[in-house]
């Protein structure tokens, strides 16, 4: 789908390419989602521009994500969806450039491109042209990344919290805690993939803003955002060791769980050693054994055997093993 956004008055205004005529004023932002190969030949007509593929999207190497061609950046980064959900991952999302107009090329719908519309729309962000829309994009995906963070900050501290209360008083067992944290350490690992694709893309707009492609604001914006990304890196730092410290300590108290499981059978077999002793030696069928023909033997041997459990069970305590 192919969506056109045009500015009036610093607004933003939009239409869809296949539904409705191109929007009042001037069209700033073409936003290409899951396109078709019509929409893809009517922008790169439109602006003159090569509309990257699929393939090309998620190239590994920094210069097949970064790269300038004929006066445009082409420009990929990872971006966080459905960051506010269990199942969160990123996508890569392409920003295409040219001297005043940017198209996003995207196969996913993450929630904050919805969100920085919805604001441009009511005017709530002030914009000239498609380069300040790329600044809000990106201030928006930062803005997304940092509640990402936070949430998972918050869930680890919960976990935290369950974790080292006593076993009748936790709310989840350990091995749920355990795939709770895992789960937490991928997501973890997901957003600081983001982050580090889009610190790569701030730097290199900043290398290429050598050309003016940004002005006086949009250098300054840009450096909050760059700033804002070292400042997630460095948090997803400090609760990735929070992580690993919470994974660590669950993954002891299982092994110390499930030692106090195995000691307890070790001493129930210590302790009814002795009593099953001496139900064998009664057990034995010898004609010369008096008790068998004493009234008294049966009596004896079962009082006998409990002496014996009483015995060690009370060594036991006195040793503190149990």
């Amino acid at each position: 789908m192919l969506t056109i956004h045009g500015l009036v008055e610093s607004r933003l205004v939009t239409a869809a390419i296949s539904s409705a005529p191109p929007p009042e004023g001037r069209a700033v932002w073409y936003d290409l989602i899951e396109p078709s190969e019509e929409e893809d030949h009517f922008v790169e007509d439109e602006l003159g521009i090569a509309v990257p593929t699929r393939d090309e999207m998620v190239e590994i190497e920094e210069s097949s994500r970064l790269y300038e061609e004929g006066g445009v950046l082409y420009m990929t980064a990872l971006v966080p969806l459905l960051s506010d959900t269990d199942t969160p991952r990123v996508t890569p999302v392409t920003f295409v450039l040219t001297a005043d107009r940017l198209v996003t090329v995207r196969y996913e719908r993450p929630r904050s491109f919805e969100i920085f519309r919805q604001r441009a729309e009511r005017g709530a962000v002030v914009l000239a042209d498609g380069r300040s829309v790329l600044i809000g994009l990106l201030e928006t995906v930062v803005d997304r990344l940092a509640d990402a963070l936070e949430r998972i900050g918050a869930d680890i501290e919960r976990l935290s919290s369950d974790v080292f209360l006593p076993r009748r008083e936790r709310e989840k067992g350990l091995e749920e805690a355990i795939t709770a944290i895992g789960r937490s350490g991928g997501t973890l690992a997901r957003i600081d993939s983001s982050i580090v694709s889009l610190t790569r893309l701030f730097h290199y707009l900043g290398e290429e803003n050598r050309h003016d492609r940004l002005d006086r604001d949009g250098r300054a914006r840009l450096a909050t955002l760059e700033l804002d990304a070292r400042s997630l890196a460095e948090h997803v730092k400090s609760i990735d060791t929070r992580v690993n410290f919470l994974l660590s300590a669950t993954l002891g108290l299982v092994g110390v769980e499930q030692n106090t499981i195995v000691k307890i059978f070790s001493v129930l077999a210590v302790v009814f050693m002795p009593p099953t002793l001496i139900a064998s030696i009664y057990g034995m069928n010898f004609h010369a054994m008096p008790e068998l023909d004493m009234p008294w033997g049966y009596p004896m041997a079962l009082g006998l055997m409990l002496v014996s459990v009483g015995t060690t069970f009370a060594v036991f305590k006195w040793k503190r093993w149990l």
